[in-house]
């Protein structure tokens, strides 16, 4: 097809959701997919349609404003950490409400979309990790063109759910099942395999028979990715003896990582429970609590830099809690809940895709603004909205072909 301004936006927003290796670090971190967002919404309102600003959108704004401005008004916070935070989450929620927008509301055209690109990032990964193999004379995690494994898998599972899905409903998409299956094997991503494990009970535990077997199938995975998995057996123990001794000396940098900010969380939460200490100051925090995190000077004596992952707390659960507080994670499990569509339907299963990615950011993914979390938060919601339509015109239309409904239109 001719490229015009609408499809130039379509192809660079359907792409750009896995650009998250293209950023540079100015003091804070600025994905390229930014750049094209902003120039996006220029090419909007210039050629195509006004811009919208959501309800919705306004209220998000507002609340993470009274978060930053009660955290700078306490000295837990300052203008700087807070701004950029807004800023970002700001122009990811903006630009996504009027690319949808642009699409009247419609997800269909670009999940389908996402799913063949996410399918095609993974014959591309594996091409490349057999280069990488040969090229390093041993194994190498596959992560493709993303940063990192962990990466790969937040990107090309909710397509995995998704196609899974179909396999198993329609006899569909066979073989791009196997072989994003091999991807994420090959990743050797513990939050990939646990987001795995996580999908196997929402897809196949709607019924309590059902649930149980695909619990004990789930569990029997996860044993034997333990046994099989040297680097998935290492964190797992590294992990447990941190939080059984209360001590981050002798761990991997992973789950340093993790039980460090979980310490500088714990201590935000003793001083600050419900509102935590403002937006984008968790680093912050880090830097006031992190000295008194057990084996906190063994750590730095080996190299390793004080605090890591400290600009998203290495969780988006530890980051919720540290910036916005309890009542701010509460916010966050409330609007997964209330937009889940339940069931088998299609509606459903693009609702367990994306509730695979909101488990792995919860589990170990801090940012606010990466440049696929608000593509798949806007399907979400869009998606609930479109299964109470689809719910309501079925009712509609079961009366009217009932034979009391015709009495009544025909007395």
């Amino acid at each position: 097809m001719p490229l015009s301004v609408s499809r130039y936006v379509y192809l660079s927003t359907l792409l750009g959701i896995f650009s998250g290796v293209l950023f540079i670090y100015l003091g804070s971190t600025i994905f390229f997919f930014y750049i094209i967002m902003l120039s996006n919404l220029l090419l909007m309102w210039g050629f195509l349609r006004p811009l919208i600003f959501p309800k919705w959108f306004a209220w998000l704004m507002i609340y993470l404003a009274a978060s930053s401005f009660i955290g700078i008004a306490r000295g837990t916070d300052t203008v700087f950490l807070a701004g950029k935070q807004i800023a970002a989450i700001g122009l990811s929620a903006l630009y996504f409400a009027n690319f949808f927008h642009l699409e009247d509301n419609e997800i269909d055209r670009a999940w389908a979309t996402y799913a063949k690109l996410a399918y095609r990032l993974t014959l591309l990964a594996l091409a490349m990790w057999v280069v990488q193999c040969w090229l390093k004379h041993g194994f190498v995690r596959l992560h493709g063109i993303t940063a990192e494994p962990s990466s790969y898998c937040v990107l090309t599972l909710p397509a995995y759910y998704w196609y899974a899905h179909q396999w198993w409903s329609k006899g569909k998409h066979r073989k791009e099942v196997l072989w994003i299956a091999l991807g994420v094997a090959l990743s050797v991503s513990s939050d990939g395999y646990l987001a795995v494990i996580f999908g196997l009970v929402l897809l196949f535990g709607k019924k309590m028979t059902s649930l149980a077997l695909s619990v004990a199938i789930a569990s029997g995975l996860a044993i034997s990715v333990y046994m099989i998995s040297p680097q998935v057996h290492l964190r797992v123990d590294d992990t447990f003896s941190a939080l059984v001794g209360n001590d981050v000396s002798g761990t991997n940098l992973s789950t340093y990582a993790l039980i460090s900010n979980m310490f500088v969380t714990g201590r935000v939460l003793e001083v600050h429970p419900l509102l935590g200490n403002g937006l984008g100051s968790h680093v912050k925090s880090g830097k006031k609590y992190i000295e008194d995190v057990p084996g906190e000077q063994i750590v730095e004596a080996s190299g390793w830099d004080a605090g890591a992952n400290l600009h998203d707390a290495s969780s988006l659960t530890l980051r919720t809690l540290s910036e916005l507080g309890i009542s701010g994670f509460i916010a966050i499990l409330f609007f997964i809940l209330y937009f889940r569509v339940k069931g088998n339907s299609d509606r459903a299963a693009i609702s367990g895709a994306i509730l695979t990615v909101f488990f792995q950011k919860l589990l170990r993914g801090g940012g606010y603004a990466n440049p696929e979390q608000f593509f798949f938060i806007l399907i979400y919601m869009l998606n609930y909205r479109y299964f109470r339509l689809e719910k309501r015109d079925s009712m509609i239309a079961t009366q009217e072909h009932s034979p009391g409904f015709s009495m009544l239109q025909n007395p």
